[in-house]
């Protein structure tokens, strides 16, 4: 009798503990992948949806299928630094990574969302630049890395290959090996492109052959604010800055101007046809409806706005960005007009994940604004600044405060402020921070300014409070 007992005892051990495998196995097949991708200097407006030139029917298809953020930021208009914030949800202010600084501190590197998706049971990786340093082993992060240098081509396979599409073979690969196993994934793409090769000063902006005609018959028009008089307004240490020296080989004429942007654009749509070839191999596998795509930019970049070249300000053509998120899981496309951030970036992915977002990041999860045409309470302003001082090339720092109506910059080693009414001025020409009707505003708005300056600054983890060598700490006004 109580060898039977024993076996029927047994026997349902089993059946439980089956039921359990079974239970987490389809757990993990519900747990959605995640494919985020990321471009180089591709700002907001230049995507097929927003342009009447540019091509991207990829990317304009992932959106029509998703959600498009047409008011996306990011909080420093630095790759490296806004690469950093992207992984962390935090501002540069308090992670304190820009080029020339220390790596990433531990606790920031630990909680990064791919380290937090691998530690939760995803598979992770990572193909494309890099140019960063983070603390920790790469293998806390990622299962496949394949971080590169900027280069036209790559070999594959025994033959060379623009890069752009190797990145895509590496991406590829990953999520071939990934989709075979039970278990989620989580794939970080970063395309080189559309980066300039600043080396090559005569060309600029490469890509696969097959583009080269792409735009060759197309007369592309002024850029916005590029009139002499525009230029003449701006300070000087803004003329003699490196967004006016690139700019000398790159738009000082208007032939030049036509053949760098066309090179631009050229770099644009060859990123979106390697983001389409991804989608399509999803769809190819199967795991296209249960793989959420997230495609963004690490900052804006100016075309000859204000006769200038690069990012680093605080204009629109510097922070804005494009931002595409498809959930295949819900069934709408729409816009959203909300604010969003690269630093809402991760906290989004572990929030996708079902992992719990640490409580440092500063950003916050865009899921509600995905799943919902309206959100009761969301940010209505945010922090930006830009704090890399080079010695090899005069970028002046800034730090300032856009709201949905007001923009206020600060150069604070120049002793300059600009102050926009984004309402009535989009186009950020009228400078009103010395206008007696709007000094009070503008002081109200550097003092809302610094009080983020102190908070990003307190929220620094013990590792970086310690570090004696950070020169940018916040000036007296």
């Amino acid at each position: 009798m109580k060898t039977l007992l024993s076996l029927i005892l047994i026997i349902l051990c089993l059946g439980v503990a089956s039921v359990n495998a079974k239970e987490s196995m389809n757990e993990e097949r519900s747990r959605p992948n995640i494919l985020f991708i990321l471009a180089d200097d591709h700002r907001w407006d230049l995507l097929g949806s927003k342009s009447h030139i540019v091509k991207t029917p990829n990317l304009d298809k992932i959106a029509s299928e998703g959600v498009m953020f047409d008011n996306a930021f990011v909080t420093t208009p630095i790759c490296a630094s806004s690469r950093i914030s992207i992984l962390t949800g935090l501002t540069e202010r308090t992670h304190d990574f820009t080029f020339g600084r220390p790596a990433t501190g531990k606790e920031e590197s630990s909680n990064m969302y791919p380290a937090l998706l691998k530690k939760a049971g995803y598979s992770t990786g990572f193909v494309g630049k890099y140019e960063i340093k983070i603390s920790n082993p790469d293998s806390q992060r990622f299962d496949y890395f394949k971080p590169l240098l900027q280069s036209k081509t790559n070999e594959w396979k025994g033959k060379q290959i623009p890069q752009t599409y190797y990145i895509q073979n590496l991406a590829s690969e990953f999520i071939e090996q990934a989709s075979q196993k039970n278990k989620p994934w989580a794939l970080a793409v970063n395309f080189w492109n559309p980066h300039a090769h600043d080396i090559d000063k005569e060309d600029q902006f490469h890509y696969p052959s097959e583009f080269e005609d792409m735009y060759s018959d197309t007369t592309i028009p002024p850029a916005a604010n590029s009139e002499d008089k525009i230029y003449a307004e701006l300070p000087d240490f803004i003329k003699s800055s490196m967004g006016r020296i690139r700019w000398e080989y790159r738009f000082a004429t208007p032939e030049l101007y036509q053949r760098i942007i066309k090179r631009h654009y050229r770099a644009i749509s060859s990123v979106d046809k390697a983001v389409g070839s991804l989608n399509e191999l999803l769809e190819s596998l199967g795991v296209d409806d249960n793989t959420i795509i997230i495609y963004t930019g690490d900052n804006g970049y100016a075309l000859n706005e204000r006769q200038l070249a690069g990012k680093w300000f605080g204009w629109e053509e510097d922070l804005r960005v494009p931002l595409i998120i498809k959930d295949p899981r819900i069934k709408k496309q729409k816009a959203s007009r909300e604010i969003a951030l690269n630093i809402d970036i991760a906290p989004t992915i572990l929030d996708f994940a079902g992992v719990d977002i640490p409580d440092s990041y500063q950003g916050k999860s865009l899921i509600p604004l995905v799943e919902s045409n309206e959100v009761e309470s969301w940010r209505k302003e945010f922090f930006f600044e830009h704090m890399y001082q080079p010695k090899r090339a005069p970028i002046p720092p800034m730090y300032g405060l856009r709201t949905t109506h007001w923009k206020l910059v600060n150069f604070y080693k120049n002793d300059h402020i600009q102050l926009y009414d984004l309402e009535n001025d989009p186009g950020e020409t009228h400078n009103l921070a010395y206008d007696d009707k709007f000094k009070y505003l503008a002081k109200a708005l550097l003092q809302r300014a610094n009080e983020y300056v102190e908070k990003y600054e307190s929220e620094r983890s013990d590792e970086v409070k310690k570090r004696d060598d950070f020169v940018n700490k916040l000036p007296s006004n």
